[in-house]
């Protein structure tokens, strides 16, 4: 699945994934869903990223002690990935080490390390269920 998506993504030059693919429900794994929401922090795109989570997606973050909801995940994406990229900093892109994945019940855990060189790292941890992401909580 991952590989179809890279390739669709380059042959269509576009960052809008989620615009172009869409999956019937039933067909999205738990796997696919934190695969997509992996590829939109990687990429700064957010509309991957909102194109895979439930309409209670609730994202903590844990520094600020901030829980932002879906419809307002985009202004707060924006901010930080802003902030990666002040000061002359490289472009944006985020790379994950050390991914863990725990499946209880009918819901698939996701833990690991997100890192964007030259700004910051930290640790995440987040859920999916029924092939969407519906928690996610990171800090520094």
């Amino acid at each position: 699945m991952k590989i179809i998506l890279l390739l669709v993504c380059l042959l269509c030059g576009s960052r809008n994934i989620s615009a172009q693919i869409r999956f019937p429900k039933s067909d999205v794994t738990n796997d696919d869903a934190l695969d997509g929401y992996r590829l939109g922090w990687a990429t700064g795109d957010t509309d991957i990223i909102i194109g895979v989570v439930t309409d209670t997606f609730n994202f903590t973050w844990v520094p600020d002690k901030e829980v932002v909801s879906k419809a307002r995940f985009p202004a707060f994406f924006f901010s930080f990935k802003s902030n990666a990229e002040a000061d002359g900093r490289a472009k944006y892109f985020m790379r994950f080490d050390n991914i863990i994945h725990r499946q209880i019940g009918d819901t698939l855990y996701e833990a690991a390390d997100w890192i964007v060189d030259g700004f910051d790292r930290g640790s995440y941890f987040n859920a999916a269920k029924d092939g969407r992401v519906i928690w996610d909580m990171a800090t520094t």
